[in-house]
């Protein structure tokens, strides 16, 4: 037989208000992370990727995690991508942060596919 799991739920995020921008808890073997900007359809921002990466990697890392969902609060939208009104706001002052955010998200979204990939091949051996 094979290994059970107990359904518990963990909140893994230091945030736990409902004000946060990205929720992160294991609830069982599964990571879920929560995108929570539905009044900006859950556009990502520097800060939410710099949340959701490195819990991203340790559950990459965790036996026990064999799964990681992500999800959009709100009715309106999963994600709208990278936050185009933060990046024109910071364009005008800050092109370090506009660097930062495309490159962070673009490594985080290969982490993504990564994780993806690597949790299919253990899989099927």
């Amino acid at each position: 037989m094979g290994k059970s799991y107990s359904l518990f739920t963990q909140k893994v995020s230091k945030h736990t208000d409902a004000a946060a921008e990205v929720l992160l808890e294991r609830k069982g073997c599964a990571g879920v992370i929560t995108l929570n900007r539905p009044q900006f359809l859950n556009a990502l921002n520097l800060n939410m990727i710099r949340q959701i990466y490195p819990q991203l990697k340790k559950w990459e890392q965790d036996p026990e995690t064999f799964l990681v969902i992500i999800k959009g609060a709100g009715g309106k939208a999963f994600c709208a991508g990278g936050d185009i009104r933060a990046l024109s706001e910071a364009r005008k002052t800050d092109q370090k942060m506009t660097q930062d955010l495309f490159r962070e998200e673009y490594v985080l979204n290969n982490a993504i596919g990564m994780c993806a990939l690597v949790r299919a091949l253990k899989i099927k051996t």
